[in-house]
């Protein structure tokens, strides 16, 4: 896991623990620097904008089929997209970051 602290896409990623974030070669640069590849997310991030919301949490619908789906693939990598969900509506963005931002290195 890396130090991350920039924009939190819809999905609810931490970027910071994400295996394309922490590769040596060639590494994303996060959700805030890599936009152009989050804002193209037809699955949660134009969802969200359709139904002007910023997170899916938000969503009345949460968790979808689809983004339960997303989260099972994801649970190798170490995050629960639902239980981050869940994160961000009780703490806000800022204290999401400052939790996984304080696992780094554990």
């Amino acid at each position: 896991m890396k130090f991350y602290n920039g924009y939190i896409p819809a999905c609810g990623v931490f970027c910071g623990g994400c295996p394309i974030y922490t590769r040596e070669k060639s590494p994303c640069k996060g959700a805030e620097l890599n936009s152009s590849r989050c804002d193209k997310c037809k699955t949660f991030h134009l969802c969200c904008l359709e139904k002007e919301i910023t997170h899916c949490f938000q969503c009345t619908d949460f968790p979808c089929v689809k983004f339960k789906r997303f989260t099972k693939r994801w649970l190798k990598y170490g995050q629960n997209f639902i239980e981050n969900q869940k994160l961000l509506k009780a703490i806000g963005e800022v204290a999401f970051l400052n939790y996984y931002n304080g696992k780094v290195g554990d």
